[in-house]
């Protein structure tokens, strides 16, 4: 029985991405939605020790779901319930994998990151959105403050090296996989990528939605995580 659930948030965002989310669940289960101080395996695996984790359902969201895909296989981890929202198996385009974003380009975010952080958050904040999910243009500023320039160059350096493609034969826990079908950071097709190699998963294709589907489409993203846990109606 899930008991906890720990919110894992993606580059240059905090804890609060997941405010919708808290506030929906925190009065039936203990809810996490920490702050990634490193985007380092060894953070994420410290940070978990002090759960239970057959009783938490962990929701990774981009890079922070990254993370955990790669902790979870490495130790080989079993939790009660894993989700994968806009997760890339890698993040960067290779010749044997092309719907990765361009390498030159994260290369030059990271160099912009040096004199203009804050522009370069505010660039993505609007790729994370799809068109016609513009209305939310004024909320999402405020769930990118990432001013640590160390912390987001970090990140970067994360998804242009990171391959976790040899990892997923070794997850030891079914994923919900949860993708905007408009996500122009993590196309869908790296959510149909995963779906197709991680035994027993389930997809889910959100119609219209950016990388942003728990924002965006709350009540939706909200009925899959109550359906994961037993509370909600079989979709």
């Amino acid at each position: 029985m899930i008991k906890t659930i720990i919110f894992l948030h993606g580059w240059g965002a905090d804890g609060s991405a997941w405010q919708k989310q808290a506030r929906a669940f925190q009065a039936r289960f203990e809810v996490h939605a920490p702050a990634i101080s490193a985007w380092d395996p060894a953070w994420l695996e410290a940070y978990l020790q002090k759960f239970s984790l057959a009783d938490c359902l962990l929701v990774g969201w981009s890079l922070g779901g990254m993370l955990l895909l790669e902790v979870l296989a490495r130790r080989l981890r079993a939790v009660g319930g894993l989700v994968l929202a806009g997760v890339a198996p890698v993040f960067c385009s290779r010749a044997d994998h092309p719907w990765g974003q361009i390498s030159a380009a994260v290369r030059a975010m990271r160099r912009v990151l040096k004199n203009n952080p804050k522009q370069v958050l505010q660039d993505f904040a609007g790729s994370c959105l799809a068109p016609g999910e513009e209305a939310f243009q004024g909320e999402i500023a405020a769930l990118f403050p990432g001013d640590n320039g160390s912390d987001l160059a970090q990140g970067l350096d994360y998804l242009l090296n990171q391959d976790l493609r040899p990892l997923l034969p070794h997850l030891p826990t079914a994923s919900e996989i949860i993708q905007g079908d408009r996500d122009r950071i993590v196309p869908p097709e790296q959510a149909r990528f995963l779906h197709e190699r991680l035994p027993g998963s389930s997809l889910h294709l959100l119609p219209a939605a950016g990388h942003l589907p728990f924002w965006t489409q709350e009540a939706r993203f909200n009925e899959i995580l109550e359906n994961i846990m037993g509370g909600g109606l079989e979709i």
